[in-house]
């Protein structure tokens, strides 16, 4: 019975499928930039209260993990261009050491808004 169902069901798009798990997912990066902020001042509260030590470790791998995330996804252009003149092993016209300083300013920049939050 149930292979009759599947079988008279209709079959999404793929394109329909692709567009709702990139909105999907860029409402996941909008939030993840909103939460690591979060975890940002929650982490500099739990150094306040508890210290450096153990006791702020789980806030603190919660902020490294949602700012590599965050950066990932918003440098993911410069970061596709490096791979891509590293694949071609810098020979391509457009490999130039600015190729890899965008990268690197990217990452640079937004993570240290990131971790500037107040």
């Amino acid at each position: 019975l149930a292979q009759a169902a599947r079988s008279h069901a209709t079959p999404i798009p793929k394109r329909a499928v692709c567009g709702a798990i990139r909105r999907e997912a860029s409402e996941a990066a909008m939030t993840s930039v909103v939460d690591t902020r979060a975890a940002v001042r929650a982490y500099r509260s739990a150094l306040k209260e508890k210290g450096a030590g153990d006791a702020s470790a789980q806030e603190r791998k919660v902020v490294v993990d949602g700012v590599s995330k965050a950066v990932k996804k918003e440098c993911a252009p410069y970061v596709e261009d490096f791979f891509g003149c590293f694949q071609h092993r810098f020979q391509l016209s457009s490999c130039t050491d600015a190729t890899v300083a965008k990268m690197l300013k990217c990452q640079e920049q937004f993570s240290a808004q990131l971790l500037s939050t107040k």
